[in-house]
């Protein structure tokens, strides 16, 4: 039986503007190539090649209660968190990723029928493109302000344009950024938390800076939140499993938004276990760090490529004279995924996860073979 109405009609207008986020899985990347899943070299989502401690899976395979429902206030992750970071735990809230966080954040302000809420979410790119689609997609009006040349945050622009309309807005900043890995000068988050904005400071990378984190500014600050993720360092992306740290004012109002089990038991598992050890987690960020300073050097004798300080688990490079589809093809041949972007201010732009030294050297090689055909890849390469 057919409607009588066209039921695509009434999809909210917000979605035609959203771009489907979907990468590919390594089982899909050797599918596509005709390789063997155990070829494919995936340095393209900074992923922590290491995994989870031997700890946290220790943890979750000893784990049985999947029957049961998870502890939907994380109470012993938040109280672990809480000693792991230096706040207290009535500020933390865990949830599904940092995703989920970004999300609840804009729920939290969004302009109701009745008035109130903040209706501008300001996004300095590139940076990571998450905020600008959860903003889009909360029916919040994006503005832009780019980042320059360096990567570096144009806090004047910010400025002016908060003298301009004083109207609050919520401000995204990744600290380190992504995708180029340098951190917020000191200076220049205090000059921000001066302006009528609620600041989101995103510290998904924050354990492979040399930068203290700022989540203990919160408690002084009331504009300012900070999230942080299990993610990256402790290698447990797969678990989806982030917390923010917050003001106390906003604590109720997000209590009230955040859905029931949003944190699943093989995340709290995991996330619990990680902090209750880290010697491990630490060995291996340790070993990450050095890693990226190795490739860095190695990449900077590539001719062809301009290669950007990082502060993260990832490098960030510009090519000259060599187009970026060769380059993907001469990796792809090779199995290895890098990351490429549909930006056109990134399109001669390629982001490589550190990887383990032999992925990465299999990186090297490959750059160096383009590097000695002066960009052009071989048939057989």
């Amino acid at each position: 039986m057919t409607s009588s109405f066209d039921v695509r009609a009434l999809i909210g207008e917000r979605v035609r503007s959203l771009q489907e986020y979907a990468p590919e899985p390594p089982e899909e990347a050797a599918a596509r190539l005709g390789l063997p899943l155990g070829q494919i070299i995936k340095l393209d989502a900074n992923e922590n090649p290491y995994g989870p401690t031997k700890h946290a899976l220790a943890a979750l395979s000893g784990y049985s209660n999947y029957h049961r429902y998870p502890d939907a206030l994380s109470r012993r992750l938040r109280q672990a968190i809480s000693h792991y970071v230096g706040v207290d735990a009535a500020n933390i809230l865990v949830g599904n990723g940092s995703d989920e966080l970004i999300d609840s954040v804009l729920r939290l302000f969004r302009p109701g029928p009745r008035g109130g809420g903040i209706a501008q979410v300001l996004n300095c790119p590139p940076t990571f493109g998450e905020y600008q689609f959860y903003a889009l997609s909360n029916d919040m009006e994006v503005l832009d302000i780019p980042r320059d040349e360096g990567f570096r945050v144009d806090v004047a622009a910010i400025e002016a344009l908060c003298r301009a309309d004083p109207r609050p807005k919520v401000l995204f900043l990744a600290s380190p950024n992504s995708p180029d890995g340098s951190l917020l000068p000191d200076a220049d988050l205090l000059r921000l938390l001066e302006l009528p904005l609620v600041v989101v400071l995103d510290e998904a990378y924050i354990e492979f800076s040399t930068a203290n984190s700022k989540a203990g500014l919160v408690a002084e600050r009331e504009n300012l939140i900070v999230l942080r993720t299990f993610s990256k360092w402790a290698g447990l992306a797969g678990l989806r499993v982030g917390y923010g740290i917050f003001p106390q004012a906003l604590m109720e109002g997000l209590w009230r938004l955040k859905s029931p089990y949003n944190v699943n038991c093989a995340a709290q598992v995991g996330a619990l276990a990680t902090l209750e050890n880290l010697n491990e987690a630490k060995e291996n960020i340790a070993k990450i760090v050095a890693e990226r300073e190795r490739l860095i050097k190695k990449l900077r004798e590539i001719s062809f490529l301009t290669v950007y300080e990082s502060q993260s688990n990832f490098v960030l490079c510009r090519t000259r004279g060599v187009p970026i589809e060769a380059i993907r093809q001469v990796m792809e041949r090779r199995g290895i995924l890098l990351r490429y972007f549909g930006d056109p201010a990134l399109r001669d732009y390629v982001r490589i996860t550190v990887g383990t030294p032999m992925q990465d050297e299999a990186v090297l090689i490959a750059l160096r073979s383009l590097d000695r055909r002066g960009g052009h890849p071989s048939p057989s390469a």
